[in-house]
């Protein structure tokens, strides 16, 4: 092999491993120490233990330039210091001269450590068990939802969002004693360079990469939480939250337990409050799909109002976009309706339409088409001879409205 193509084997081995391999987590974690000797903790922390030669030094110098990480040298380099200054973000501490709070707090974020190379790593997706019984949803616009029973609880699990992807498990016990069930949640994150903060009721998660926060928040006691591991193994290259836990009911108990994963830090325990943030998340989602007809075509009713939402939906849940479906949704839209300052006309080259819904004032509202010898719109309990326009007003005193035009 070339030196430039060893050169650049090494350059991507070092991008790779700063942009993909998560820190081995510990409590012994000083950010403050970092800043006052100068080393910006919002970037990956790589420890270079030997001393940096030429060819390595290059490498370094040119990952460098493509993606941002502190390297921290611990021994004497072989080339000169003014290359090394040359290097952004690189500082030379030398081992047997720091303490010992800078050495435990670098080797504890330290991205460049060993990992087990006859570890055959298995990527394992988002999921919800009880009882070791992986939860496989039923989706209804715009959530998915399963009952389940175990050993005498009763239990309904919902997924919807609103501020990040929500989750309730509402469980009941049926029986005359106590029962106990066990809780397992597994969320994969992106992958990147993460830093965990533990609070009481929420995990603060921050990418060190692209400087994106996210938190999980829950209700749940006593819960065992381990952060960016999979299958027990810390020094992975996928990072994850897991979370198990034991839930004992007393007899006829009810519990509601709850957590979300979005932007936002906070915590809704009320269940009368968690029932009306699902409702809430459904209002959301109908003032998205705003629209529905029913023609004489089944199969183009069902791709409009149902399958093209729930792609949209499903993508939404993943954290990703089907920008084909939106855009397929919002055409076949814009050719039923065309909208203006004014209000709201229905297109009358649709022939097969015979109902189109808005979803108008918190709730559907129902527009009657027909096809006939006459132009006219019935609302309010009068008929409006040549007139289609459905202007705000019309939609605020009316739940159904019958609109004619003629053939």
């Amino acid at each position: 092999m070339k030196k430039k193509e060893y050169i650049e084997k090494i350059k991507n081995l070092i991008i790779q491993r700063v942009k993909y391999h998560a820190p081995q987590l510990h409590e012994e974690v000083d950010l403050s120490l970092l800043e006052a000797v100068g080393i910006n903790p919002k970037y990956p922390i790589f420890l270079y233990k030997k001393p940096l030669d030429k060819i390595f030094y290059k490498a370094f110098k040119e990952a460098k330039q493509e993606i941002n990480f502190n390297l921290i040298l611990l021994e004497n380099p072989l080339v000169k210091q003014k290359e090394i200054e040359n290097l952004d973000k690189t500082y030379l501490f030398l081992k047997d001269e720091m303490g010992c709070n800078l050495s435990n707090t670098l080797e504890n974020l330290n991205i460049n450590y060993l990992t087990h190379s006859d570890f055959k790593n298995e990527l394992k997706n988002e999921y919800i068990k009880i009882n070791n019984s992986q939860i496989n949803f039923d989706y209804l616009p715009y959530f998915y939802t399963k009952k389940v029973m175990y050993d005498g609880v009763v239990g309904e699990v919902k997924q919807f969002l609103l501020n990040g992807k929500n989750n309730i498990i509402n469980l009941l016990n049926t029986r005359d004693t106590t029962s106990t069930i066990k809780l397992e949640i597994n969320i994969p994150l992106p992958r990147g360079y993460y830093i965990f903060d533990k609070g009481v009721d929420c995990i603060k998660i921050k990418n060190l990469y692209n400087h994106e926060t996210a938190y999980l928040n829950y209700n749940f006691k006593n819960a065992k939480i381990r952060f960016s591991n999979m299958s027990g193994i810390e020094s992975c290259t996928f990072a994850c939250i897991h979370l198990d836990c034991e839930i004992s009911l007393l007899p006829k108990q009810k519990l509601v337990l709850f957590y979300n994963f979005g932007e936002n830090k906070y915590m809704i325990k009320s269940p009368k409050m968690l029932e009306y943030f699902f409702k809430l998340s459904q209002i959301k989602m109908n003032e998205i799909f705003d629209l529905k007809v029913q023609s004489r075509n089944n199969n183009f009713d069902n791709n409009f109002n149902l399958s093209l939402p729930r792609k949209i939906w499903e993508k939404w849940q993943k954290y990703d976009v089907d920008e084909e479906s939106i855009n397929e949704w919002l055409k076949i839209k814009s050719k039923i309706i065309k909208s203006s300052t004014k209000g709201i006309q229905i297109a009358k080259d649709f022939k097969d339409i015979k109902e189109v819904r808005f979803f108008r004032n918190l709730r559907w509202k129902r527009v009657f088409v027909l096809h006939n010898n006459a132009n006219y719109m019935y609302a309010d309990k009068v008929k409006y001879f040549n007139y289609d326009l459905l202007t705000k007003e019309i939609f605020e005193k009316n739940n159904e409205i019958y609109l004619s035009f003629a053939d």
